[in-house]
């Protein structure tokens, strides 16, 4: 069985932003939230302190969306679930 290695993509959030638009539309998430998400780990990433930037991993950035979209589903209201009350 052979196992094929993903190349590690990184991404600054101004990329992340440009690729993605739906973030910003749909989660309000900017460049401004995706470098506190990296600060506080909810994205893997690192700083390049020599260039003075912030680079997150596309796939930890795909798995916070999915874990995001999964908290969202769960908060929904559904009106089947309502109605069997009655």
């Amino acid at each position: 069985m052979s196992h094929k290695k993903r190349r590690i993509v990184y991404l600054t959030p101004s990329e992340i932003v440009e690729k993605y638009p739906e973030l910003e539309d749909n989660f309000n998430w900017d460049v401004r939230c995706l470098g506190l998400f990296l600060r506080t780990k909810l994205l893997q990433g690192k700083y390049n302190a020599n260039e003075r930037k912030s680079l997150i991993r596309e796939d930890s950035l795909v798995k916070l969306v999915g874990h995001t979209n999964d908290l969202i589903d769960a908060q929904k209201i559904r009106f089947e679930e309502l109605e069997k009350r009655f």
